[in-house]
């Protein structure tokens, strides 16, 4: 039976209104395939630079300690630099990200974060190469963040889930560039005379790393902005032609051929300008009231247990190991080994030695690669075990390791124990889904970063902990480490139920519905 033809312009408005249809179930039409999934990549690609920009300082700052005539104290304190700048501008990067789009945000971001990195090398001496260090380091927020959610927001709601803990596997795989480049780099012994300095093997490594955030922006410049953004905006035509690409590129067809000819509006979406203040109280205060702010305070308090301990202990994770595997001791705990190795004093060298013994690249090494082959097999169960369930894992897991470490007296299982930390990042990708399932559209950048940067002050926290401890109450230090990620997990069992995911035979009937 032939339809009749629709004759005039408002019938045809309704007739759309009627059969458009919500973003996540556009975006199940438009599927998963090379275009999401190359994009997916670049934007991981933001977060494995941040890692490796901010570990890498445990091998840039002990390889330039003579050339900048640098204390301990001013090692610590620089070391600590990227999680201040991410705590102290997570707030007006979110802000940004969710007024000026994720796209153009992040890419500009992680340029001048990469910029400032490449100049800190050719810094002649320490206050020179610290302004530039932390340059650098208020442009990580954006980069270190917001592609959590971006990938969630070109990702179908089906696949999100194992997208997301994919990523954060990538992420930990990315943490094992870390040592090789350092081992590469670093015990070339060269000199290039600039005048004012000799540029050395830690200047170059210092340019590597940061490279990484220049050549990411450049990838992502080739692709896509969120349609969700665009959507949240009232920009219906541009997330209706972006979603139209997203198919086009996934299913090798004619744009012109993606069914959903309409969006729901999000009921957000507003055309209007508004002040810069207006703008930012609307951002900001509704995630600071009921019902957004129990679940804001949740994920920060969760990010906080898994920064303290990914980038706070961590941090100090190849000084211990080296103490104790390079020690001959034999039946005793690594928290006896390092206070008799304290008791043991050493004459203090007339001159500066910078070198890093092999061992502790290989270690490294060693302990990252095995880390990030455990975390990509971890992540693709995460659709099978559930988000929460690995949550409430990976916290448990670990933080009882952690507490172990206190016991075992056995070097091998020491080694094991303490090298499992990187694992507790696996929890990232989970608590950043439940922020996409979570908060709405217009508030999910501005939420992640806020979340974010409370787990970053756990990073700061952590740090400067386990340094005060390590050496005058190392077995606190594991239990209080050990503790809070036990913690974190109970509290994870106060995380929503993830929404239902749209079935096949539901989304073919919203497309023959069309």
């Amino acid at each position: 039976m032939v339809k009749k033809s629709i004759e005039t312009i408002s019938q045809i408005v309704e007739n759309e209104k009627d059969n458009a249809i919500d973003l996540d179930h556009a975006l199940s039409v438009a599927g998963t395939g090379w275009y999401n999934i190359r994009y997916s990549l670049a934007l991981a690609l933001f977060l494995i630079s941040a890692i490796i920009d901010t570990t890498g300082y445990s091998y840039v700052l002990p390889a330039s300690r003579c050339d900048l005539q640098m204390s301990d104290a001013q090692r610590g304190l620089i070391g600590s630099l990227p999680y201040i700048g991410v705590v102290a501008t997570s707030f007006p990067w979110g802000y940004l990200v969710d007024t000026r789009g994720r796209k153009f945000t992040i890419i500009y971001s992680s340029l001048a974060a990469g910029i400032f990195g490449v100049l800190s090398a050719f810094m002649p001496e320490i206050n020179s190469f610290v302004v530039f260090k932390l340059l650098s380091a208020l442009c990580i927020a954006c980069p270190a963040s917001v592609p959590y959610s971006f990938i969630g927001e070109i990702i179908p709601q089906k696949y999100r889930d194992i997208t997301m803990s994919v990523t954060n596997a990538m992420q930990i795989c990315g943490s094992t560039i870390v040592p090789l480049l350092a081992w590469a780099i670093l015990p070339l012994d060269f000199r290039v005379n600039f005048g004012l300095y000799d540029f050395r093997s830690w200047r170059l490594l210092t340019i590597l790393y940061s490279s990484f955030f220049i050549i990411s922006a450049i990838l992502l410049s080739f692709g896509p902005e969120s349609p969700k953004y665009l959507l949240s905006q009232g920009k219906h035509d541009e997330s209706l032609n972006m979603l139209k690409k997203i198919y086009a590129g996934n299913k090798r067809k004619p744009a012109s051929e993606y069914p959903v000819k309409s969006l729901i509006l999000s009921e957000q979406s507003d055309k209007g300008e508004k002040s810069f203040f207006r703008s930012l109280v609307q951002q900001s205060v509704p995630l600071i009231r009921p019902p957004y702010l129990k679940w804001l305070l949740l994920n920060g308090v969760l990010f906080f247990g898994i920064f303290a301990t990914l980038n706070g202990l961590n941090m100090w994770i190849p000084d211990i190991l080296n103490r104790v595997l390079t020690g001959n001791q034999t039946g005793l705990t690594a928290c006896d080994v390092i206070a008799q190795r304290l008791n043991q004093t050493v004459a203090e060298e007339d001159h500066c030695d910078d070198s890093i013994d092999t061992q502790t690249f290989v270690i490294n090494t060693i302990a990252n690669l095995c880390c990030a082959l455990i975390a990509v097999g971890f992540s693709s169960t995460v659709n099978l075990v559930g988000k929460k369930t690995l949550l409430i894992f990976v916290y448990m897991i670990i933080g009882v390791f952690c507490i172990l470490i206190n016991f075992v007296t056995q070097d091998i299982i020491f080694a094991i124990l303490v090298s499992s930390v990187p694992i507790s990042a696996l929890a990232i990708g989970p608590i950043n889904a439940y922020a996409v399932e979570i908060f709405p559209t217009n508030l999910r950048g501005m939420a992640v970063s806020l979340t974010m940067m409370l787990g970053r002050t756990g990073s700061i926290v952590g740090t400067n902990v386990a340094g005060i401890l390590i050496n005058s109450f190392c077995v606190l230090t594991f239990y209080i480490f050990g503790g809070a990620l036990i913690l974190c997990g109970l509290l994870s069992f106060l995380l929503p139920r993830s929404k239902a995911q749209p079935k096949p035979q539901e989304d073919k009937k919203l497309v023959t519905s069309l």
